[in-house]
């Protein structure tokens, strides 16, 4: 029985302390979080194009490699 209530002490505890700590948090705005989603697709597309170019690339110099062996 005491493990329980040490168990359950411990638990009040921890849900006290997020409590707390989440009115620390602060969210961005619509703007911000807009913005940052730009910036995020921005990149994939850009390093999606890179990655497939590097990739095309590198695929005719093996192809080119091996036909020459």
């Amino acid at each position: 029985m005491d493990k329980i209530k040490v168990f359950l002490n411990e638990a009040a505890q921890f849900f006290r302390e997020v409590k707390v700590e989440l009115q620390k948090v602060t969210f961005p705005t619509r703007q911000e979080a807009f913005g940052s989603t730009i910036v995020v697709l921005v990149l994939t597309v850009i390093m999606g194009a890179y990655l497939g170019l590097s990739d095309w690339v590198l695929a005719k110099l093996v192809k080119i490699i091996l036909q020459v062996g």
